[in-house]
């Protein structure tokens, strides 16, 4: 699958509208959460939240087997499809090179950016511009920017369909006042609310 990835920008650039993904868990249930805003102006055009049974284990570097089934369901559930999806995940910055944002960029054929909040894998490479690359293999698979001063930084890579270079500036456009771009931002907050509204009501 890593193959079949597409590093380069085939999708409408600039896109009209930006997609937040993101996946929550409680017990047994897996929540899917999928945002859709206009870009660049960042306004909410829609929001979809789904709930299934989630049946694949957590093993460590394969959770994108995991997450796949219900991102798929929650960008399914939305009644316009994005022009790009911002994954709260992985894309290339991965052991294997196929994180969740990789792996559901591939298999729906979705333009796709990797937004995550660790660093799963290689090192950070200092340099003068106003991100940091991650090197794994002395191959670059992502960035490292502080989004926001105080703030612990990000992590931007390749999901499908996309170069980095137009990863890091799409990610940077969808910026505000907040650590996360507003994409991710949303589903993930959304997505946290449903999981302790499922944790409230037992």
């Amino acid at each position: 699958m890593v193959r079949r990835i597409i590093e380069e920008d085939a999708f409408l650039n600039p896109p009209l509208t930006v997609c937040g993904l993101d996946v929550s868990y409680y017990n047994q249930t897996a929540i899917g959460v999928a945002v859709l805003l206009t870009f660049p102006d960042l306004e909410l055009i829609e929001q979809q939240i789904v709930y299934t049974k989630s049946t694949v284990p957590y093993i460590p570097t394969f959770l994108s087997f995991r997450e796949y089934p219900v991102l798929s369901l929650a960008y399914n559930a939305l009644s316009t499809k994005p022009d790009l999806c911002l994954v709260d995940a992985h894309g290339q910055a991965h052991p294997r090179k196929l994180g969740a944002a990789s792996h559901f960029g591939v298999l729906r054929n979705v333009p796709t950016i990797g937004v995550a909040k660790s660093l799963l894998c290689g090192k950070i490479q200092h340099s003068s511009k106003p991100f940091e690359t991650i090197v794994l293999n002395d191959e670059i698979i992502g960035v490292r920017i502080v989004s926001r001063i105080g703030c612990n930084p990000i992590y931007i890579s390749i999901g499908h369909r996309i170069s980095l270079e137009t990863a890091v500036d799409i990610t940077q456009k969808c910026l505000t006042k907040y650590r996360l771009p507003e994409p991710t931002r949303l589903a993930h907050r959304m997505a946290t609310q449903a999981r302790l509204k499922l944790k409230k009501e037992g």
